[in-house]
């Protein structure tokens, strides 16, 4: 009877080691990536690693934006021939605030698939992805919003009728500039390494 306790206490205290234990180291494995509001936004846009990749900058004005109970920062980026970039930087204290902000676009985006928009989540960026795009009138209308930490980040790019740009090409580019920007805007206090 003895041998029958110690085994169900060994089992017990198992059971309890790995849920009690793994939850601990879960909690230390978690992701704790923390992002820092950028001074400019539109230097912050423009620095990213691939914002060159359509074409020649005619303009850029910075653009706030107040939404969710808050002002957030963005840039308009106007490109001589194939049209208009703005993405919107929403770097808040709480990563639940951020998850709010995406979960209100994706359904509002959700919505517009009535409309003709084709909506698709995103692997290989932020915690959460999806992008949205358009080709109504021979024109390219595509967005990519995601969250990750504490950044809300969105990039829509909205181009002329008749334009040679691919919702895949613009997909792969808004990969490369949304990874430059969290990168730019990674605290180095989150214990990542910066000496690349």
């Amino acid at each position: 009877m003895k041998k029958v306790f110690l085994i169900l206490g060994i089992i017990a205290g198992a059971l309890l080691l790995l849920c009690c234990g793994g939850g601990v180291a879960l909690y230390f494995l978690a992701d704790t990536t923390t992002y820092t509001k950028p001074a400019d936004a539109c230097t912050t846009v423009t620095a990213a690693e691939g914002s060159s990749a359509f074409g020649t900058v005619k303009d850029t004005q910075n653009k706030d934006t107040t939404a969710f109970g808050r002002t957030y920062g963005g840039c308009v980026l106007t490109y001589e021939e194939t049209g208009t970039l703005t993405v919107a930087i929403d770097v808040p204290s709480s990563a639940s605030d951020v998850r709010t902000h995406y979960d209100a676009v994706k359904k509002i985006a959700e919505a517009s698939t009535a409309a003709g928009a084709t909506v698709t989540d995103v692997d290989g960026i932020g915690t959460k992805a999806f992008a949205m795009y358009t080709t109504a009138g021979g024109a390219l209308m595509y967005e990519l919003d995601f969250y990750d930490g504490n950044l809300y980040l969105s990039l829509n790019l909205t181009t002329p009728a008749g334009t040679t740009l691919t919702p895949d090409k613009v997909h792969a580019d808004f990969l490369v500039i949304g990874k430059s920007i969290m990168t730019s805007l990674e605290d180095s206090s989150s214990g990542g390494d910066s000496d690349d």
